[in-house]
């Protein structure tokens, strides 16, 4: 990671306490610690369940539960 000029990061996240659907975010520019870990602003983090912090853009293709909710939603349930 080049840490001179901060760097970026995809952020997947679920809304805090227990929020059930999965959201993403890209967060440029970021500070580096001395021990190698990026610094995620705590403006950013609060309200948040940080789930796990990606190297550079990334674009979501799929996640856990989007198919059982695009069935439901449809009335595709097979129930």
């Amino acid at each position: 990671m080049e840490a001179s000029q901060g760097v970026t990061v995809t952020v997947l996240y679920y809304d805090a306490p227990a929020g059930l659907i999965m959201h993403n975010a890209v967060l440029t520019g970021l500070p580096v610690s001395e021990t190698g870990r990026v610094m995620i602003p705590q403006s950013f983090r609060n309200g948040k369940s940080i789930i796990v912090v990606l190297e550079g853009e990334c674009k979501i293709l799929n996640s856990l539960g989007e198919r059982v909710y695009a069935q439901k939603s449809l009335g595709l349930d097979t129930d």
